[in-house]
């Protein structure tokens, strides 16, 4: 009796389950793999941010040209190295044998930038022949990873043209004096070829007292129209000759100022500094010693 209520609850229990098959071997379990996610590498992105020259229309043998190159990083990791940034300049016209290696290879001065990070690289040349150049400049990423940084923007190419240098000015100091009130009064002219505006601009004055007082005011502030930049055509002609006077300040930081009863050396020299190109250098310059009446 019980084995017969034993095979009727089975027969129920397999009814119920109608996947069960009643003495059937059990089926296998299905595993499923789950593939891993390998995290994406990071990279690097270094690249020029812009090259720049001053003057951007150099003149041969007289400018020197200050070149200013900015390397950024674009990518989303630093590099794990330092770079270098190297930079040729090559004549393509006139003297094409002629080339300068401005930076030399590995260099190492491009350091881990960090992602968005830039640097600055910055030299000055000067160049012999006018013509066409062309600056060239690589970043060099060796010994990095392969795959570490982008390499397809390593490469720039700045084309620049290099022109003939002026027509020499002639600038010539032709008095100074003292004024009743302790000033230096200059008197000058330019008898030469007209003064370019760049060099016109960068152009001072420098006054030394003593040997010990040194003042300068640039040739903006003390010619503000102008006057001597247009010279003279033939140079030395006398033909419209302008002479420019300037009376030294004696009160704002610039001003010397000569007291009475006192001995003074004054030394004054145009274009101090040499950017006007200059036919005749000797005649920017006088020296004089005044004794100041009580």
């Amino acid at each position: 009796m019980r084995r017969l209520t034993f095979l009727v609850s089975v027969i129920f229990i397999a009814l119920l389950l109608p996947g069960i098959v009643v003495g059937a071997p059990p089926k296998a379990v299905q595993r499923i793999e789950i593939p891993k996610v390998v995290p994406k590498k990071l990279t690097a992105d270094l690249y020029v941010k812009s090259v720049k020259l001053d003057p951007s229309l150099p003149r041969v043998g007289k400018d020197m040209i200050q070149i200013k190159v900015t390397i950024g990083n674009a990518g989303a990791a630093a590099p794990s190295k330092a770079c270098s940034w190297a930079m040729l300049v090559k004549n393509i016209s006139t003297h094409p044998e002629h080339s300068h290696q401005v930076i030399p290879w590995y260099a190492n001065n491009i350091p881990r930038l960090a992602p968005g990070a830039t640097v600055e690289i910055n030299n000055t040349i000067t160049i012999p022949y006018t013509g066409m150049y062309h600056l060239s400049g690589v970043i060099i990423t060796e010994g990095l990873e392969v795959g570490e940084e982008k390499s397809e923007n390593n490469h720039y190419v700045l084309p620049f043209q290099v022109v003939d240098a002026p027509a020499k000015s002639d600038l010539v100091l032709d008095a100074l004096t003292p004024t009743d009130d302790g000033r230096i009064k200059i008197k000058m002219h330019n008898q030469g070829a007209r003064i370019p505006d760049v060099d016109f601009n960068k152009s001072y004055v420098r006054v030394t007292v003593n040997d010990t007082i040194e003042k300068s005011i640039h040739f903006t502030e003390i010619d503000p129209n102008g006057l001597l930049k247009p010279g003279e055509t033939p140079a030395g002609s006398g033909i419209n000759r302008v002479y420019l006077s300037y009376i030294w300040p004696a009160t704002d930081p610039k001003g010397i100022k000569l007291e009475p009863g006192h001995t003074y050396k004054v030394k004054v020299v145009l274009d101090y500094n040499n950017r006007i190109s200059d036919m005749d250098g000797s005649n920017n310059m006088k020296t004089v010693v005044w004794g100041m009446t009580p």
